[in-house]
């Protein structure tokens, strides 16, 4: 008697084993789940700054935080911003394409001067100074990648603003995003810089 109580007390050890790695493999499971949703853009939907995902981090994207600096309170979800970051309204280029630019940009005095200045430091190296796809890095882009386009020619003259907007905004194939880097309002003045390049072609 004692001998069958034994077995059977061995055999509940042994089934009660995978069972154990089961539960451990579940909450281990859950708990990266809840790591990897606190790392999501969800966490913080109105953020300003870097990617939620940033395998290259760059110092302009990064949010400085002081020593012993008090948590900052985000916005609330769906608030409207009157100032600073840029409400992401238009996330496809085909929704930009409607989208005007802004008056003030077309009626400051020195919008098309910005638009030369920042383009020049952003935008130069594929496209060249003057817009026609001969820039410094052309001869290694044709290589990798392609050819840069000629921001002059008809098929990017006969876009809209917003579709050239929408671009600089997102980026496109190898072109990176400027969303983070350029405010919206200097990006209205590369887009103005490059109509001024279009219409003297």
């Amino acid at each position: 008697m004692r001998l069958v109580t034994e077995k059977v007390a061995q055999e509940g050890k042994g089934s009660a084993r995978p069972v154990r790695w089961a539960v451990f493999l579940v909450v281990g499971l859950g708990v990266m789940a809840l790591l990897l949703g606190a790392c999501s853009r969800s966490s913080y939907p109105q953020r300003v700054g870097p990617y939620p995902w940033d395998i290259f981090p760059e110092m302009h994207y990064s949010i400085s935080q002081r020593s012993q600096e008090p948590p900052r309170l985000y916005p609330a979800v769906g608030a409207v911003p009157v100032q600073g970051a840029e409400l992401l309204r238009y996330p496809t280029l085909e929704e930009y394409k409607d989208v005007g630019m802004p008056l003030q940009i077309q009626q400051a005095p020195n919008t098309v001067a910005r638009g030369q200045a920042l383009f020049q430091v952003n935008c130069s190296m594929c496209h060249g100074l003057q817009a026609k796809g001969d820039g410094k890095v052309k001869d290694f882009l044709v290589k990798v990648y392609g050819s840069p386009p000629d921001l002059t020619a008809r098929q990017t003259a006969q876009r809209t603003d917003g579709e050239i907007f929408g671009v600089i905004t997102n980026g496109v194939f190898v072109m990176p995003t400027f969303k983070n880097l350029l405010s919206e309002e200097e990006r209205w003045q590369v887009v103005r810089y490059l109509r001024t390049l279009q219409e003297g072609r």
